[in-house]
């Protein structure tokens, strides 16, 4: 009988349709197949001849573990996520592809190899138009066509601009040596240039390609060389988001999808005439990616600061420095702040608090506005600017001192007029008795920051 073997030469025992390795059984996947996976027997066996011990005509069995190959699911999930990210040509083709066949024809989790269908499309040199010939006539570049009918510039073996006209060498054995050169010269040189254009492209620091073109030269996957890449500082300077998002455990991006919300950003911010200063760096919208901001949201955060700078007037600023610590000039990077301003939302009832803050503090003639929290309590109420300002212009006179009878605050006035809170409601309302009653029956001094404004009326 003729022995069998696997693909992977495993000698194939003829009567149980097996073979052993490391002690672990393989067994066929299916009857006749050329694939085999483990049975999950273990038994000892003699490490001179690979095969199981016997004793007494019988294998000495271990312990059995599950059968199959028993994946670690976090390697799988891994991986999954490792060919998502690997690069593809123009027919869907992956720079890489998994590696490590295994006996029954899956392959070996974490093990990827270079994929030989992978189309790399060529390069044109930089001086492949400007460069002037040498002296005996030899132009820099030739030229080619490769199967997708792309130029393919090479550089010329007889190409020596350093030298004067010479003799040509006209041996078959110098060309095929200086062609093979000039194939391997003219490789890593498209290699160094597409480094050159993608680094230069997603606007990196020059220093990151001459990282990458050493890199290059030692025995590394694509994938490793990436994850390298991602590590230095000067693209840890060009995209500080990716190391926020990640910790954040927001959902990752590439570097295309970075560059793209860059530009929304950009185009936004333009669109509405804000600063150049707003989006000339990469740190102008590292917060916005860091917070997981989408380019609507940014949108109506713009909109929100071009009408607090086209319509607040400066008392409402004022208040919305003096009540939420905004700096001075910067309603626009306030508004813009994913950290300041936690939505829309909140912008827009601090803005209108802010409001009423002002509307109260002319109608009071004090100079000074509301308490933060009163403002806000009465903008959860909807109370308007214009019943706000009516409401202290028939009060006002309460923000006086008088003999025996103490002055209310704008807050009190407020909180009172509108029955938000029914303590101050009773003592505006004794306030004002008190008052009346004083003016019909007794004399008393108003006191106010001028001093003592009047005596009253004698009855």
């Amino acid at each position: 009988m003729a022995e069998r073997r696997t693909k992977q030469n495993k000698l194939v025992d003829p009567v149980y349709n097996n073979y052993w390795e490391g002690g672990i059984e393989y067994v066929e996947t299916e009857p006749g197949a050329d694939t085999f996976m483990p049975s999950g027997r273990r038994v000892q066996v003699d490490p001179r001849t690979r095969k199981p011990i016997l004793v007494k005509g019988k294998q000495v069995e271990l312990e059995t573990i599950a059968p199959g190959w028993n994946d670690d699911p976090a390697q799988v999930a891994a991986d999954a996520a490792a060919q998502a990210e690997f690069e593809t040509d123009y027919q869907g083709d992956p720079s890489m592809v998994p590696g490590g066949e295994r006996a029954d024809g899956s392959f070996q989790p974490g093990v990827f190899i270079e994929n030989d269908d992978f189309y790399v499309k060529p390069v044109k040199p930089a001086d492949a138009d400007t460069a002037a010939d040498d002296a005996n006539g030899n132009s820099k570049y030739t030229t080619s066509v490769d199967e997708q009918s792309n130029t393919v510039w090479t550089v010329n073996p007889s190409y020596d601009p350093t030298k004067k006209l010479t003799t040509p060498i006209d041996t078959k054995a110098a060309t095929d040596a200086t062609e093979a050169a000039a194939t391997a010269i003219s490789d890593l040189n498209d290699a160094f240039a597409v480094v050159d254009d993608l680094v230069a492209a997603y606007g990196l620091d020059a220093e990151l390609a001459t990282f990458i073109k050493s890199e290059m030269g030692t025995a590394q996957s694509r994938t490793s060389i990436a994850m390298k890449i991602r590590e230095q500082p000067a693209y840890k300077t060009r995209f500080p988001a990716m190391a926020t998002r990640i910790k954040a455990k927001l959902p990752a991006l590439t570097e295309f999808q970075y560059m793209q919300l860059e530009r929304d950003y950009r185009t936004a911010m333009q669109a509405a005439n804000l600063p150049a200063t707003f989006s000339d760096k990469p740190d102008d919208f590292a917060a916005l990616i860091a917070g997981d901001v989408s380019v609507a949201e940014l949108q109506s955060r713009v909109g929100l600061a071009e009408s607090a700078l086209a319509t607040a007037n400066q008392d409402t600023v004022s208040q919305l420095q003096t009540l939420y610590d905004i700096p001075k000039g910067s309603l626009t990077a306030y508004f813009l702040d994913p950290g300041a301003a936690k939505n829309i939302f909140e912008q827009n009832r601090r803005f209108e608090a802010a409001g009423l803050s002002a509307t109260a503090m002319n109608a009071g003639g004090l100079g000074t506005g509301l308490m933060r929290g009163t403002a806000e309590q009465l903008q959860n109420e909807d109370i308007a600017q214009a019943a706000l300002a009516q409401a202290i212009d028939s009060r006002k006179g309460l923000t006086g001192e008088l003999l025996g009878s103490a002055a209310l605050s704008l807050d009190e006035i407020a909180l009172g007029e509108f029955n938000m809170d029914a303590e101050t409601s009773t003592k505006v309302r004794r306030q004002v008795e008190t008052r009346t009653a004083g003016s019909r029956g007794r004399s008393g001094a108003l006191f106010t920051g001028e001093g003592v404004t009047s005596l009253g009326e004698a009855t």
